[in-house]
């Protein structure tokens, strides 16, 4: 490595590992790396073979090998065999699960011809009886050699120290030379070869290595792991006598043959620190040039047609386009598409949960003209057909008008092509379903109708998913993401976009009984938190209706049992103050099934905090009970004279339901970090109250105003001020922010009049503002 590329290679490390340490310790869920943005197309598809390869932008690798070096070794032992009665799990079990020992017996009792005594684990192993023939003592002395070489050449700990192992492997080097000269089977000898030539390697014999290899292994075997596995050695120990371009070709031949081997050829393919140019000099072929150029770009996270193109003119054939082709779908998908329709969402005042956090904010001025590059890339190659899978380059040419949000283009695909792959007929009646209902101006019963079969079909089509893991692998629950995706990014805002809320909420409870681990939101949140006391009390109506069409029949069927409506309904009219509307609902809510406060009346000189029992608060208030409170509190008010105490107390509990209260959760079940008061909140009266606390402060004030004692009016002056605080505008200028802060209308009265109070030599000490405040006053 050369001066410059050792200073880009230090920078790059350092923002990399920096970076991870902040983003580990920044707060926050963490992301999907399979499902973090909105996608339809499935990579599986007709990607096999290259899974690690993938698009995520979140991970490495995408998946491992669907054919891991194991399952390879195996079928190759198996072949070896050549006996229908051995199976495949007894010789896994026997070649990487038993003991040195246990191999050492079998191999003695082969080579002796003798009726050998095993445990019944290993007597009733096909593979052992075959092993244990006279006629096979050579493969059986050939595996427990390859045992005792296992420990020298893999690692199994690589944060251990290093050990010298130069002696040993000698020696083995040297049991494994005599040991191959008396075989007579050509197969094992072969093996016994492999084995020397990793001692070989691994003594850092490189120069050695690559001779060896060229005299044991010359004759090209493509379909042979061991032969891969020992061009593998030979292409690192190039890597190592630095001949890289020689090395990568060298890995590139693995690469293309070997797919258990691909994602270590890819590894030392980036090692080498060459580009597909520097090797097209040793390829033998167009399609060896096609091979090199498409590894080289599986690591490339930008858009760009570039590869494809290349690879498409060098072997239109080459298995390697249908990955190249995913990856640049789904880079529009995460880059493209997702901060699209997350636009057209926001316009209907939904938000996509995770996706809101974690959606690229692509730029139209790269990825929509590329997005119209690789659509007329794919409509080229979908009209030749001249691919190894044609139908998926017609469904994806469809599926990039899709992205594109080009339905009319999408239509005009699906209806021009027809599709016979079988493998491909599923995903192509996704993206018809997609058009379809993007195509839709309004969903009514009529289109619900026709929608209801499609809804059914996806409901066929989705697979159980395993409760133990964290992650959604497309691999897996493919479709069970898309009818999700489909439910919260297309159909659940058409119904917002149409007002229609109890559709909307029984589409999120479909969208919640998929249970994927990371729904974008869910029914409890929009019923718990979003809809009105007027769109809960239509919705439970609905609900105890027989009268529903077979759409309403299916969704409502989904939805998630046990929610207490008269609680909800109850919370709705809360969260607007209206709480004598709020009783008679929550009066019908069992006292064990209602929320319980301790300090819901309690003064709160400081933001946040829990409401929990304590020795000053003992009293369990439910939030019926908080609720007739509140409207008896009402009522004095409108009878003057008003004692200060009440509207102290009215503020108080106003208060304690806001953003910064202890009792939050009397009105919303979640309260989240990221939230804060802005202008935006104006908008809605809940909204306004909950996190601007306009009424606690009118309260205080009146309160402030009717008190007589000095301290009781100095502590309601204060906690007005920390209400007026709550609806300071956003200011983009942090200084002018501040001095808002600082600049309260409170703080004038509250610091000439009642400074020597025991509340403001409490609060001074806690209130930084107010210091400031004094501080920056000129006195008079």
């Amino acid at each position: 490595m050369n001066y410059k590329k050792c200073i880009v290679f230090s920078i790059s490390f350092l923002a990399v590992f920096f970076g991870n340490i902040i983003y580990s310790l920044s707060c926050g869920p963490e992301p999907d790396p399979y499902d973090y943005y909105i996608s339809y197309f499935n990579p599986y598809l007709k990607g096999q073979g290259y899974e690690p390869f993938y698009y995520t932008s979140l991970e490495q690798w995408y998946d491992d090998e669907m054919s891991p070096e194991s399952q390879a070794n195996v079928e190759e032992w198996k072949n070896y065999a050549g006996e229908k009665g051995i199976s495949t799990d007894d010789i896994y079990k026997y070649i990487y699960h038993s003991s040195h020992e246990q191999m050492a017996q079998v191999s003695a009792c082969s080579a002796g011809g003798n009726d050998c005594m095993f445990p019944d684990s290993v007597k009733n192993n096909s593979f052992v009886k075959f092993l244990k023939e006279g006629k096979n003592k050579e493969a059986a002395r050939y595996l427990l050699f390859a045992k005792d070489c296992e420990k020298y050449v893999y690692i199994e700990d690589r944060w251990a120290d290093p050990v010298d192992n130069t002696v040993p492997m000698a020696q083995l080097f040297k049991q494994g030379t005599e040991l191959v000269a008396g075989v007579k089977d050509k197969e094992i000898a072969q093996r016994y070869k492999f084995q020397l030539l990793r001692l070989t390697h691994y003594r850092k014999l490189f120069s050695e290595t690559v001779q060896a290899f060229d005299r044991d292994f010359s004759k090209p075997v493509p379909n042979s792991l061991i032969y891969n596995k020992a061009l593998a050695l030979k292409g690192g120990a190039l890597l190592r006598l630095k001949d890289s371009v020689n090395a990568a070709y060298v890995f590139s031949k693995v690469f293309e043959n070997a797919v258990s081997q691909r994602r270590m050829a890819f590894t030392n393919m980036m090692w080498s620190n060459t580009v597909a140019k520097d090797v097209f000099p040793l390829c033998r072929n167009n399609k060896e040039k096609a091979n090199v150029v498409a590894i080289f770009s599986l690591a490339n996270a930008g858009v760009s047609t570039n590869a494809l193109r290349t690879v498409y003119q060098l072997d239109p054939q080459s298995p390697a386009m249908n990955v190249l082709l995913g990856r640049e779908i789904n880079k529009l998908e995460d880059d493209y598409m997702t901060p699209a329709i997350q636009k057209e969402i926001d316009s209907t005042g939904l938000a996509l949960g995770y996706y809101s956090y974690y959606y690229s904010h692509g730029s139209d001025s790269v990825y929509k003209p590329y997005a119209k590059q690789l659509q007329r890339f794919a409509d080229s190659v979908a009209e030749k057909g001249n691919v190894k899978d044609p139908d998926y380059w017609k469904l994806s040419s469809a599926y990039i008008a899709y992205v594109r949000r080009d339905m009319a283009g999408a239509k005009a695909r699906l209806s021009k092509y027809s599709i016979t792959d079988p493998a491909v007929k599923d995903a192509w009646e996704l993206v018809n379903i997609l058009v379809t209902v993007n195509q839709q101006k309004k969903i009514d019963a009529a289109f619900e109708a026709e929608l209801l079969p499609s809804l059914k079909w996806l409901d066929s089509r989705m697979a159980q998913r395993n409760p133990e893991r964290w992650y959604n692998v497309d691999k897996e629950v493919f479709f069970n993401k898309a009818y999700r995706n489909l439910l919260t990014s297309v159909i659940a805002p058409a119904y917002r976009k149409q007002g229609d809320y109890v559709k909307e909420a029984l589409v999120r409870g479909r969208c919640d009984s998929i249970s994927l681990g990371t729904p974008p939101y869910g029914a409890s949140d929009m019923l718990g938190d979003q809809m009105t006391a007027e769109q809960l009390i239509t919705f439970s109506d609905f609900m105890k209706s027989g009268n529903k069409t077979a759409y309403e029949s299916y969704l409502a069927g989904f939805f998630p049992k046990g929610m207490n409506m008269n609680l909800l309904i109850g919370r709705a009219f809360m969260r607007v103050n209206n709480f004598s509307a709020a009783l008679p609902y929550l009066k019908k809510v069992p006292v064990k099934e209602q929320p319980v406060s301790y300090q819901v009346f309690a003064d709160q000189l400081q933001d946040f905090g829990y409401d929990k029992e304590t020795p000053a608060y003992r009293t369990k208030i439910t939030i019926s009970q908080f609720c007739e409170q509140m409207v008896n509190l009402i009522t004095k008010t409108k009878t003057p004279p008003v004692d200060a105490k009440v509207y102290h107390k009215l503020a108080t509990g106003l208060f304690n339901l806001s953003y910064y209260g202890k009792t939050y959760f009397f009105l919303k079940d979640d309260r989240h970090s990221t939230e804060w008061y802005t202008t935006a909140c104006e908008k809605d009266p809940f909204e306004r109250q909950y996190y601007g606390v306009y009424d606690a402060e009118i309260f205080y004030a009146r309160a402030a105003q009717a008190a007589t004692d000095k301290e009781f009016k100095a502590r309601c002056l204060f906690l007005a001020a920390r209400c007026s605080q709550k609806h300071v505008p956003e200011n983009n200028d942090d200084k002018k922010y501040y001095n808002a802060l600082m600049r309260n209308r409170y703080f004038p009265v509250l610091t000439a009049n009642y400074s020597q109070t025991a509340l403001y030599q409490e609060v001074y000490d806690q209130c930084s503002y107010l210091r400031d405040y004094v501080r920056s006053t000129p006195r008079k």
